[in-house]
């Protein structure tokens, strides 16, 4: 029987990100309708999620620290991060995140949930509770790809290309 930690472990790209208030409002697109992410569950129990909208303007300084008011609103609006250990609940297909460390610090000692789907290599989150986001409770809905080692994807590639080798050199024989 495979586990969701089994099926988790490994590094995610986002492929969308959307927020649905719970009082029915239209959702929104927090990151942008094209946002940025990463994520990665290590199979020692530890995660690590990084996002942010592709469209945020760099700072007019080289320098991070020094930056207008408008700058930061943009960055700190365009950009989350936590960190920390995670546990399943394989009955209820839930992931918990037990937060370290956040890029918004009223999460830092938290537990999160996220109900887990997948669908190949494709990995569904949505928010078990609602969320506080802009003034409104919502949930939020993630898809995420499964990002494959390059050495992996080689080997794949090489595995089938013998393959098909020995399945042209088999047909050749057969015409003898």
């Amino acid at each position: 029987m495979t586990t969701i930690k089994n099926e988790l472990i490994g590094t995610w790209t986002l492929l969308s990100y959307i927020e649905i208030p719970t009082n029915g409002a239209d959702s929104t697109f927090p990151m942008g309708k094209s946002p940025v992410g990463t994520i990665m569950y290590g199979a020692d129990g530890y995660m690590s999620v990084q996002i942010s909208n592709p469209a945020r303007q760099k700072f007019n300084s080289n320098d991070r620290y020094v930056a207008d008011a408008a700058e930061m609103e943009a960055c700190v609006k365009g950009f989350i991060a936590f960190s920390g250990s995670y546990h399943i609940d394989n009955k209820q297909a839930v992931v918990k995140y037990h937060i370290n460390n956040s890029s918004y610090p009223n999460w830092e000692g938290e537990i999160q949930e996220r109900k887990v789907d997948f669908e190949g290599d494709i990995l569904y989150l949505k928010s078990v509770e609602p969320i506080l986001s802009g003034g409104f409770y919502v949930h939020s809905y993630m898809t995420w790809r499964r990002i494959e080692k390059q050495e992996l994807i080689s080997r794949r590639d090489r595995f089938l290309e013998i393959n098909a080798n020995k399945q042209k050199y088999t047909s050749l024989e057969d015409l003898d």
